[in-house]
């Protein structure tokens, strides 16, 4: 299913380790310091994934967004919803070809638009990848950013950018459309 493929993130706005504000409550899932790094120099704008995306299933909803190295490339993994389907594509973050489409029949009490409703991120006034990473950096310091993703939780459409460090990883969470600070996590990497 797809929507066992995004996850679930629990969203906190402070800084320190995360943790969940009220577990009961699904969320969904769901894109270096001192100078931008090539994660943020795509040819391709995340306004222009969304719209190849919007191209290509008009009548649904950008539910989660990431940008991410996949086999030596940049691509935005982005999932969609509809009032019965849920979508999947990828846009190569170069050329913005489409590759990698899906669809699912969503579940019969989730379709009319009830999870549409409750998933769909506002992709209005978004900052851009660059300046989503850029803030993020400020909060970071140092390390190489290894995604950069659009979710939601708790009604806010926000950026997440990840770090990885020597010794750990660094979640930064910035509001999407003005780039404040929300919440920072860091763990340790994984053996």
């Amino acid at each position: 299913m797809l929507a066992a493929c995004s996850g679930a993130l629990f969203f906190g706005f402070f800084e320190g380790p995360m943790q969940a504000i009220n577990p009961a409550t699904p969320t969904e899932t769901i894109v270096s310091a001192a100078k931008v790094p090539q994660i943020a120099k795509t040819d391709v704008s995340v306004k222009q994934s969304i719209k190849a995306y919007q191209d290509k299933y008009p009548k649904s909803d950008v539910k989660s967004l990431s940008l991410e190295k996949k086999t030596g490339k940049y691509y935005y993994e982005i999932e969609g919803i509809g009032d019965q389907k849920e979508y999947e594509l990828k846009v190569d973050a170069q050329s913005k070809k489409i590759s990698d489409t899906s669809t699912e029949t969503l579940d019969q009490v989730e379709q009319n638009g009830v999870k549409r409703k409750e998933n769909k991120l506002n992709t209005k006034d978004l900052l851009s990848v660059k300046k989503a990473v850029k803030e993020a950096q400020k909060k970071v310091k140092s390390g190489k950013v290894t995604e950069v993703s659009l979710n939601k939780a708790l009604g806010t459409t926000y950026w997440e950018v990840k770090f990885q460090q020597s010794d750990k990883k660094v979640e930064v969470q910035l509001n999407a459309a003005t780039g404040k600070f929300l919440a920072k996590e860091t763990s340790e990497l994984d053996d």
